[in-house]
């Protein structure tokens, strides 16, 4: 009896053990778990970091860029031709920029762009405008080029890119050309005549 007694009590000993070392042995594993984890939070934060200063040089980069660019578009141009682009890409802006309940708010942007003739061409009186019919458009791109000036008028081109779509549909991108006189003195567009939009965007560069 005294034998069994001692074999139990071994047993029990082997037991006490074999359960302490797995416990040691579990709280190893999850406090090296736990130190990874921590490692990885403080990687992925550096990385977050990282990736926030990248972007701000990103759209410091843009920005200057944007002012090169414009500075590049306007340092040979008179006064009356700089105008010429700032009142074209506002109207193009606000013509091909719209969701189906801001569609019928454009002719309050663009009323003092264009003459009151071009006005009432667009928005006639007698009509009543309401959404788009669940269009939406975005306007991409817009380069605007003077081809001649003759006393207070500009006479330019502009190529627009655009995306639009029906509803739930995928935006579709689509180019197209417009005719455009400006006058100088009343600053602002009377002519914009569509030259047609049956090529895609990459014929032109």
């Amino acid at each position: 009896m005294k034998r069994s007694v001692v074999l139990s009590i071994a047993l029990g000993s082997l037991i006490l053990i074999m359960s302490l070392g797995t416990n040691a042995y579990q709280h190893s594993q999850v406090k090296q778990a736990q130190q990874q984890i921590s490692r990885l939070q403080q990687q992925k934060r550096q990385v977050s970091q990282q990736l926030t200063k990248t972007n701000q040089q990103k759209q410091l980069l843009s920005t200057q860029i944007d002012s090169y660019k414009t500075y590049q578009n306007n340092k040979d141009k008179s006064t009356a031709e700089i105008d010429f682009n700032n009142t074209t890409n506002e109207f193009l802006k606000y013509m091909f920029t719209f969701e189906p309940d801001s569609y019928k708010t454009r002719k309050e942007h663009i009323k003092g762009l264009i003459s009151n003739d071009l006005y009432n061409q667009y928005f006639p009186s007698n009509q009543n405008f309401g959404d788009s019919n669940n269009v939406s458009s975005k306007l991409d791109q817009a380069k605007v080029y003077t081809r001649a000036k003759q006393d207070q008028n500009i006479d330019g081109l502009a190529v627009i890119t655009f995306e639009s779509k029906t509803g739930s549909n995928d935006f579709k991108k689509q180019t197209v050309l417009y005719q455009l006189s400006y006058d100088t003195t009343a600053k602002q567009l009377t002519k914009v005549k569509s030259l047609g939009d049956s090529f895609e965007a990459s014929d032109i560069q």
